[in-house]
């Protein structure tokens, strides 16, 4: 298993001064496998199992994963430990009572210390069949931190997605992350970090850099897996942004395996979890249909001036209605051919970003015909079009841009209202 992985564990060092020995442990491969699961709340089961290790002395206690580690490197025996994880993870998932058949291993390869990846695949394929499964039943995971030599790395991603087995690159969005990877390793599952998950519920920037990354792997045809989820909170937001498999303590801690005898089974607090998703939905679908009705009103009554009006009236129009709508940053009309025909008329509560001379309003003469909100409202034929959020030029904050066809009761000229809204 991976050290850096298996340390995440959080299982205490229980050793209590005990003297053990390394290779003693190594030669009665005295490794002991724990579980965590991996949940799918909306089909409210557990698809996969991830492998921990942990060492036992005689007496039967654990000896912490690190402290495991630490141990192997200074007998520089790194590759053997590795190899004896990788075995025991195998033997105890194949003799779970009760196993389904299409229940996964999640299996970490530590390569920073494997000495043949070139055998790897083959002795990987024995090892799982010898033990009663197939490949298909074990997930690969390849932890992106330490993986230097991407290219050979990618190359033998691909040999182990030839025998049969998943190819999974875990710690995807961590600060080390590089997301020239994914190409690389094509992977079936992309398991995002706990760094981004933690506190997700808070914190537009690692929502948007989620949503990002669950787009990114939908395209490409990966599952994602939410991992180190510690609140309900983060298990919402994150299958709430498109995380389809979720992981951590909130759900289940890691488990001997003789916590599986009775066979696998879906935590106790799926259901209520999978009966909040659902209320958070619905509550949440809700208010978008009344964050629209408002909008609606407020383009309306702009509308409703407009439309009876000149358009060297336009102006002091939206300078009259501006203050009325708070939620509103700015409003602009453009003509048939998407030049701006008014100033940007913004509002004089919000606040714009410091430090920046790019970020000011457009100008009446500014040309707007390949801007989203003009083009597609047009060419599409489209009587209102809302763009997803964006930073405005006028403001430099985060916007979304509604825009609206309309015509002058002087001339019957059509223009384009845009109102820019905070999300």
């Amino acid at each position: 298993m991976n050290l850096h992985r298996v340390a995440r564990a959080r299982v205490p060092d229980v050793n209590d001064g005990e003297v053990v020995s390394f290779r003693q442990l190594l030669a009665t491969e005295a490794i002991a496998t724990h579980f965590q699961p991996i949940f799918s709340v909306r089909q409210k089961t557990i698809v996969g199992l991830e492998a921990l290790s942990r060492g036992t002395t005689s007496s039967g206690r654990l000896i912490a994963p690190y402290e495991l580690f630490k141990m192997a490197a200074a007998e520089q025996l790194e590759a053997a430990l590795e190899g004896l994880c990788r075995k025991a993870a195998v033997r105890s998932f194949a003799e779970l009572a009760s196993r389904p058949d299409e229940l996964l291993l999640f299996l970490n390869l530590d390569l920073a210390v494997a000495d043949d990846h070139a055998e790897l695949p083959a002795a990987l394929a024995a090892l799982v069949r010898g033990a009663g499964l197939f490949p298909r039943n074990v997930a690969v995971e390849f932890l992106e931190a330490r993986l230097e030599d991407v290219g050979r790395f990618g190359a033998l991603a691909d040999a182990l997605r030839e025998r049969g087995f998943l190819v999974v690159l875990d710690d995807v969005g961590a600060g080390h992350s590089n997301l020239d990877r994914i190409p690389l390793f094509r992977p079936d599952v992309i398991k995002i970090d706990r760094s981004l998950i933690s506190g997700v519920g808070d914190d537009f920037y690692k929502q948007e850099t989620l949503k990002s990354l669950v787009s990114l792997s939908r395209r490409i045809g990966a599952l994602v897996i939410a991992e180190g989820v510690e609140t309900e909170a983060e298990a919402i937001v994150a299958l709430e942004l498109g995380a389809d498999l979720l992981q951590g303590f909130f759900l289940s801690r890691p488990q001997p395996a003789d916590a599986f005898d009775d066979g696998v089974h879906a935590a106790r607090g799926i259901e209520q979890l999978a009966h909040r998703f659902k209320n958070h939905m619905v509550a949440t679908i809700n208010e978008r249909k009344r964050q629209h009705r408002r909008f609606n009103v407020i383009q309306n009554g702009i509308l409703c001036d407009l439309t009876n009006a000149q358009a060297s009236e336009f102006d002091e129009i939206l300078e009259h209605l501006i203050d009325d709508f708070p939620k509103v940053e700015c409003v602009y009309v453009l003509d048939d051919a998407g030049v701006q025909v008014t100033e940007t008329i913004c509002n004089a509560t919000v606040a714009q970003r410091a430090g920046a001379a790019m970020f000011r309003p457009a100008r009446k003469g500014t040309d707007h015909s390949l801007k989203e909100y003009y083009y597609v409202l047009i060419d599409v034929e489209l009587h209102k079009y809302t763009t997803e959020p964006y930073v405005s030029l006028a403001s430099g904050n985060l916007c979304r841009t509604i825009s609206t066809c309309f015509r002058d009761a002087a001339n019957n000229r059509l223009y384009v209202l845009c109102v820019d809204v905070n999300p």
